[in-house]
């Protein structure tokens, strides 16, 4: 059961900060049997000053009570009296253990974090196809089943009961009313996953009747459904209600049944703070929320419907401080010419774009399209073998992101000769990632093995950073050339971070590379952005995966 270690770990991370013997954010420390037997001393000695008996007398109280039960020496009455008098006994005792001497703020933490795991445990297993057990408790019902001590704190701490997802199929036994209740007025993490039918039927509207009743908590929305429907909405409920707090707007749908009813702009009421906006399949062009002040905006093209390219300016430059930018799909229709280089649009305070095309004019179109001059981060996923010659051409003699440092390519079967147009194109990359699952070993890294001739230039002088989600059993010797030959060279890497499950140390040239370079073992990427101190997670980023 994943939550039995997210709680163990989540406890000593507390500890940890409880004793300030952490040494990093997140770092687990594993408490010495002679630092548990100092705080048991401690507890006992703390009790007996205050003239509350000691753990050994309540222990020997509980034996002699056990003892009269056994010999059947008490009528029904005196047993049932002796049985309350056992539990309030072992209640109190329960209370002498280290966990229970936690503060209850640290303690309520401490649940916060464990749940945190576990929910990332979970989402690793999926990802990973693994099998998860059918029946299982959340993580904050369980907590409550250890003591009672754990139990009062558990209730009272609003967060645990935030997060509210709703799905078709069974009743919930009153559990969405509970956990609105108990999450009191705090923001609320809401997730409506409705893939699992067309439409949804009348026990499941009710249950999203009932939360969005509390649509002014919302600071998290997920809706993923598979059809609006006119006579059973859901996406539509959203067009004139009002949330003051909401951060994050997440809108999937495949398909749209028309409706009359005009405008279905959704947040109409309003949306203040509203920073973070996923606009997936037919969402896109037809849920469109106020994105005036949204810094990360995600456009999922998923399904064949193409926007104006007039549409399309807009959203990019109706939000005053727009950081990130995901584009997935073509966006505009095949036929239209993109405004290029002479109409770009202005994005000045763009820092990270994505990029995943399907025709593959999107990748010339939009480079060329936007003028961002602190780009700093790059992701181009399925690029094909021509996608940026428009774009070649027209930068020839510039550079079109001078800031631009972290460059990724994914999935991108190119030849040596657009690597070596990235070369020369974006000269100044510090950090490189490549994923690439098909290959057998990808030509960037060939590229970058390789010893270079006289005269001709280091491929990436400033390049610290190297990250490789490929096959490590067929490209190691190639990975261990390319740091072998930076380092010749004198431009050495720093990080050298592998995506893989096995342990780092199992890899033959293992103690040559952990001498000359940093190691990093990983099993995914990072998300994107990459996540707040928060753990603000996106487990709905899939589609660059």
């Amino acid at each position: 059961m994943p939550t039995k270690g997210a709680l163990g770990k989540a406890i000593e991370t507390g500890v940890g900060i409880m004793t300030g013997q952490m040494k990093a954010p997140g770092e687990i420390r594993t408490i010495t049997k002679e630092e548990i037997e100092i705080a048991e001393n401690l507890h006992k000695k703390r009790f007996s000053a205050k003239g509350q008996p000691g753990t050994q007398a309540l222990t020997e109280n509980i034996k002699r009570m056990k003892a009269m039960r056994s010999s059947r020496v008490v009528d029904d009455e005196a047993d049932a009296a002796l049985q309350r008098a056992e539990l309030h006994l072992l209640r109190t005792l329960n209370s002498f253990t280290p966990p229970c001497a936690i503060p209850v703020e640290l303690l309520s933490r401490v649940f916060e974090l464990g749940q945190i795991m576990e929910l990332e445990e979970l989402a690793d297993s999926s990802a990973a196809s693994e099998n998860i057990p059918s029946v299982c408790q959340p993580f904050e019902v369980l907590v409550t089943h250890i003591s009672s001590h754990f139990r009062n704190v558990a209730l009272a701490t609003c967060l645990l009961w935030s997060r509210i997802t709703v799905t078709p199929g069974a009743r919930d036994d009153g559990q969405i009313e509970s956990y609105l209740e108990r999450s009191s007025e705090c923001g609320l993490g809401v997730r409506m996953d409705l893939r699992g039918v067309d439409t949804p039927d009348a026990l499941t509207m009710t249950k999203t009747a009932v939360v969005f009743h509390h649509s002014h908590r919302y600071r998290r929305l997920v809706i993923d459904a598979v059809r609006e429907s006119v006579s059973q909405p859901v996406i539509r409920r959203l067009c004139r209600i009002v949330t003051p707090i909401l951060e994050h707007l997440s809108l999937s749908v495949d398909e749209v049944e028309a409706s009359d009813a005009g405008d279905d702009k959704v947040l109409q009421g309003g949306a203040p703070v509203l920073a973070f906006v996923r606009l997936r399949g037919v969402a896109l062009p037809l849920f469109l929320p106020p994105l005036e002040n949204v810094t990360t905006l995600h456009l999922d093209q998923t399904a064949p419907l193409p926007i104006l390219y007039s549409t399309f300016h807009d959203m990019l430059t109706t939000p005053s401080f727009l950081t990130n930018l995901s584009i997935y799909g073509d966006i505009i229709a095949g036929h239209t010419l993109w405004p290029g280089i002479a109409h770009p649009v202005s994005l000045p305070h763009l820092r990270g774009l994505r990029i995943c095309g399907v025709g593959g004019t999107i990748y010339s179109g939009l480079l060329l399209g936007i003028n961002a001059p602190a780009l700093e981060s790059l992701v181009l996923k399925d690029m094909k073998e021509r996608d940026l010659d428009h774009f070649w051409a027209a930068s020839l003699h510039r550079i079109c992101f001078p800031r631009l440092r972290n460059l990724s390519v994914l999935d991108c079967d190119v030849s040596r000769d657009v690597f070596a147009d990235l070369f020369r194109g974006f000269p100044s990359i510090s950090a490189f990632t490549t994923a690439a699952y098909h290959m057998t070993t990808p030509t960037v890294l060939l590229l970058l093995a390789e010893p270079q001739q006289e005269g001709s230039g280091i491929p990436w002088p400033k390049l610290h950073t190297l990250t490789l989600l490929v096959n490590l059993h067929d490209a190691e010797h190639v990975v261990v050339d390319v740091a072998r030959q930076r380092k010749a060279s004198g431009y050495p890497l720093k990080k050298l971070r592998l995506g893989t499950t096995e342990p780092l140390a199992s890899l033959p040239q293992y103690a040559w590379l952990k001498d000359n370079v940093a190691l990093e073992r990983f099993v995914d990427f990072d998300g994107w952005p990459r996540a707040n101190a928060d753990f603000d997670a996106d487990p709905d980023d899939i589609l660059f995966r």
